[in-house]
């Protein structure tokens, strides 16, 4: 069982991913990770001796997607990305993650299998969605929480997601991956070269197998959190409105900062990185 439709798409893509770690600028190891859900692929920047930093990328986009922020974060922190399993990625799914207990269950294998005890846990969407369910399961293991545009948690997703998002999917041609990315970026398309390339590569050979569907939490079991809590989202969110979903967030979190990042769509912590980077670690590094 794989997301990739044949083994030989997946030997490409896999090419594609090395090739594209480039963009980090940064030196690296990576290992795959043994969990009952199947191999977890684990990038680990820095050095083992600086506090850890767990990274959950968003849908389809890999954990590449933190080329313009790890080479800032690793300055201060240990950082891990994980490849969420059963997502477009290099990790290998035995199954379908259907529900957020699987999820969590995986995450929480997979940073056992790492010795991280205590984390930094940080995500972009889909990534930020499963990061705020383990840190309600799991509060002794989470120092503080950085979440980007988190795929539901405190909205339910609006229908533009559907609208924008499952054409590139369903039919995986440039043409519709292309605007799939516009209608979530501020500004076109703003990945780096080859970001764009490896994009497509993973969009036409597979189809992901990340079941998971992201819900709305209860304002009563979001208060359970007491942990430090980051939340950014950009003004011209399309997945829900982000104003509301931060009003939300303020009033039923007890310990949360929230930003809404100026002129940004979804995929702002690439398109705006440089805010993105100086926030978490202002946050992180905070007493």
């Amino acid at each position: 069982m794989d997301v990739f439709r044949e083994s030989g798409y997946r030997e490409q893509y896999n090419r594609q991913y090395d090739e594209s770690l480039k963009l980090f600028q940064c030196e690296y190891s990576d290992r795959y990770i043994d969990t009952s859900y199947g191999k977890t692929y684990v990038l680990q920047f820095g050095d083992s001796d600086k506090p850890p930093l767990v990274l959950l990328h968003g849908m389809t986009m890999s954990s590449v997607m933190w080329y313009p922020n790890v080479k800032v974060w690793v300055k201060h922190y240990t950082v891990y990305a994980i490849d969420i399993i059963g997502d477009i990625g290099k990790s290998v799914p035995h199954e379908a993650i259907l529900q957020q207990e699987e999820a969590v269950d995986w995450l929480k294998q997979t940073v056992d299998a790492l010795k991280l005890h205590r984390f930094h846990l940080a995500g972009h969407s889909i990534g930020g969605y499963i990061s705020l369910r383990f840190a309600l399961a799991f509060q002794n293991r989470v120092a503080k929480l950085a979440l980007f545009a988190p795929a539901a948690g405190f909205h339910r997703l609006h229908w533009k997601f559907f609208y924008y998002a499952f054409p590139g999917l369903l039919f995986q041609t440039e043409k519709w991956v292309d605007r799939t990315f516009r209608s979530l970026s501020a500004e076109g398309l703003p990945f780096a070269p080859g970001y764009r390339e490896f994009i497509l590569a993973g969009y036409h050979n597979a189809l992901p197998m990340l079941r998971l569907y992201p819900l709305k939490i209860e304002a009563e079991e979001l208060s359970t959190l007491l942990l430090p809590v980051l939340l950014m989202i950009g003004e011209n969110e399309v997945i829900y409105p982000a104003q509301k979903a931060l009003e939300y967030a303020s009033m039923s979190v007890p310990y949360i900062q929230c930003e809404l990042v100026s002129q940004a769509s979804h995929t702002f912590t690439i398109e705006f990185a440089e805010l993105v980077n100086e926030r978490t670690i202002d946050f992180l590094t905070r007493a």
